[in-house]
């Protein structure tokens, strides 16, 4: 009775070959799908673990980069606290030198380059008033200004390379979230094209 009716609206029964071919062919369908998105999601994934390792090995050569720089500014402002103490302060009295040491304590002191910047200026121009009366020649000016900028020059650098260093652990933090994604999506799919699989060749033997 229930045929007759189907049959009377016009709907054809589809027979068991016709069902096992529609299943294999929906789960051929799937396959080939989830292994297309299987394979973005591999090559992604490779990229963005390519990405860490290369972001860490950056963190090991910026560290080693910055005990460096500590290094080179404390050199530099050391050869002018030599020059000084060889050419200029044994001219000074004692408390014209003892307030240059004093500024200059401050500025080799752990400091933002652009208060380093502000300090040193001002030491120099002190500087160039202290030693007027004496009969130092323009060349220990300039020496003690070239060692001192370049202090300034390894503090500047230390600081970009910590502002690179925050920016690394901030992208670290992310593509670390995307990594515990992207491996919970790989497993995900890897467990639909097996069933995938397994369906395919199971349908693919009753269709024969």
């Amino acid at each position: 009775m229930v045929t007759e009716n189907i049959e009377e609206a016009g709907i054809r029964m589809l027979t068991e070959g016709e069902l096992i071919s529609a299943v294999v062919e929906k789960h051929r369908r799937f396959l080939e799908e989830n292994r297309k998105e299987f394979k973005e999601l591999d090559s992604r994934l490779s990229q963005v673990e390519e990405d860490v390792k290369n972001a860490k090995d950056s963190r090991i050569r910026m560290e080693e980069r910055k005990e460096v720089l500590k290094e080179k500014r404390q050199q530099f402002y050391h050869q002018a606290e030599a020059i000084l103490e060889r050419e200029v302060f044994p001219k000074l009295d004692p408390i014209t030198t003892s307030k240059f040491k004093e500024e200059l304590k401050k500025i080799k002191g752990q400091i933002e380059p652009e208060e380093e910047q502000k300090l040193k200026d001002s030491f120099m121009e002190k500087f160039r008033v202290g030693i007027r009366a004496t009969e130092l020649e323009e060349n220990v000016l300039l020496q003690t200004d070239t060692r001192m900028e370049e202090a300034r020059n390894s503090n500047l650098e230390l600081k970009e390379i910590i502002q690179s260093e925050k920016q690394l652990v901030k992208d670290d933090g992310s593509k670390g979230e995307e990594i515990s994604k992207s491996k919970s999506q790989h497993k995900w799919l890897s467990n639909k094209i097996k069933n995938h699989e397994e369906a395919l060749n199971y349908w693919g033997k009753l269709k024969v």
